[in-house]
């Protein structure tokens, strides 16, 4: 029973609107088992202006154990989506999916079933969506004022009564005890007061008076001035300040030691020697020495010590020395000629296209079947959009410049995405033009409250 019950909640509802002049004038929720009945007749469930319809109409026939026929006639035009693909009603009369019945015919429907009648300027919109939840019985009357006690709770009212009687006599307990006194220290015994207190280190030494001789009283000692030794205090130096010629030479030594230990750091290095040396006949070692010798660049700027350069080294790759003339000759200056590269390469211009591919794009009207937003949006985001189709359509003309007709393109929109799309019609005999298109409108993006199926038309012609 509770599966039966939970199965009939999830069945789908019809929905239909009713659209005259582009706006919608009508729109209800069918509920299940409900006949619906159209024409001039104000019995039926929707009225329409006079129409080629009888003043009555059956358009949706319930059916047993859940679902709907829909019965149309030959004056009826529309579409339709059944199984999984947008058809004409025309093709479902040809291909028998809808059977004659009298002078109308009838095509069972699922709730997977969504389309559009037309006659007479009055198109009928219908789609099965989930039922709108049951709104909130009304229950009891409730009473949300605040009380003290609500329910009778003898496990709470038991421990509060105990909790209470134990915190009455504690507290009776400490309002009549009597206060300790403190205890003086002077009062306390000395063998507690030696284990308590700890001596203090501010306390001063005990002073141990020497023993007294008494044979030796009234004695006097002498000391033979020769006999007492020196005392000189050890801290006690005679320091005599340095003069000015002892501070010159003691910073010259330090100097020397320092240019000593950095021409031999050079001389030990031949990257640095080579790179540092000025140009002379000696080797790298003469170089080093010169760089940093008395004459040559104490007492002087950088500038000065390198004044006698005059060209550049170019070192080998065998131990970094300069560049030495042929023969064994002396060293040579590098000319522009050694930084010659490698060899040189020639680069063309090709010829461009001949002649330049231009097609023409028009945007045809959208059938659409949406169940949410408008057909304008749909306009819109097309408009965006037709530029790829051109694309398309040029990259085809390159291979046949006649190629020109009609592609309609059959996609569905599911908040704002394409779910699927596909070549619904295509005069222009080009396979590879429609695969291009669709696989750009598969990449097109439209507002969120866009919802539904769409055919929309492209009319392609080579352009001058």
């Amino acid at each position: 029973m509770a599966k039966a019950k939970r199965q009939t909640q999830q069945q789908k509802v019809l929905r239909i609107g009713v659209v005259q002049d582009g706006k919608i004038v009508q729109e209800r929720l069918i509920k299940a088992g409900e006949e619906v009945t159209v024409g001039e007749s104000t019995k039926n469930l929707f009225v329409f202006p006079p129409t080629s319809l009888p003043k009555r109409f059956q358009l949706f026939q319930p059916k047993k154990g859940g679902g709907y026929i829909l019965h149309f006639t030959d004056g009826m035009e529309g579409k339709i989506s059944y199984k999984n693909a947008i058809v004409p009603l025309e093709q479902l009369k040809q291909r028998g999916d809808a059977v004659r019945k009298g002078t109308d015919f009838v095509l069972p429907l699922s709730e997977g079933n969504r389309g559009k009648v037309s006659v007479d300027g009055v198109t009928i919109l219908f789609q099965f969506v989930p039922p709108p939840p049951e709104p909130m019985r009304a229950g009891a009357k409730m009473d949300f004022r605040p009380k003290l006690i609500e329910e009778d709770d003898p496990v709470f009212f038991g421990f509060l009564g105990l909790f209470t009687a134990l915190a009455t006599v504690l507290m009776i307990y400490v309002y009549n005890a009597e206060p300790v006194e403190r205890v003086a220290i002077e009062e306390i015994p000395d063998r507690f007061t030696e284990i308590i207190m700890e001596p203090s280190d501010n306390d001063p030494p005990e002073v141990i008076e020497p023993e007294v001789d008494p044979d030796a009283e009234g004695e006097k000692i002498e000391r033979d001035d020769a006999e007492a030794p020196d005392k000189v205090k050890p801290d006690v130096v005679d320091k005599k300040p340095q003069s000015e010629a002892e501070k010159q030479a003691a910073a010259e030594a330090a100097a020397e030691a320092r240019r000593a230990k950095a021409q031999a750091e050079v001389a030990n290095n031949p990257l640095l020697a080579a790179i540092i040396g000025t140009r002379g006949e000696s080797g790298s070692e003469g170089k080093v020495q010169d760089l940093f010798g008395s004459d040559d660049f104490a007492g002087q700027d950088l500038d000065a010590a390198l004044a006698s350069v005059t060209g550049v080294d170019v070192a080998t790759d065998a131990g970094l020395k300069a560049k030495e003339g042929a023969g064994g000759g002396p060293r040579t200056t590098a000319g522009i000629g050694d930084l010659k590269g490698g060899t040189t390469g020639e680069a063309g211009v090709g010829s461009g296209p001949a002649t330049a591919v231009k097609g023409g794009v028009q945007l045809g009207q959208a059938d659409a079947m949406l169940e949410e937003g408008d057909t304008a949006s749909v306009q819109k985001v097309v408009r965006k959009y037709s530029g790829q189709v051109k694309y398309c359509y040029e990259a085809q003309l390159k291979n046949d410049p006649s190629l020109s007709g009609r592609v309609e393109v059959q996609f569905t929109v599911n908040k704002g995405r394409v779910a699927s799309a596909s070549v619904f019609g295509n005069s222009t005999g080009s396979d590879p033009l429609g695969k291009c298109i669709v696989g750009k409108v598969r990449k097109w993006k439209f507002p969120e409250e866009i919802q539904g199926d769409i055919v929309y038309p492209f009319v392609l012609s080579p352009s001058s």
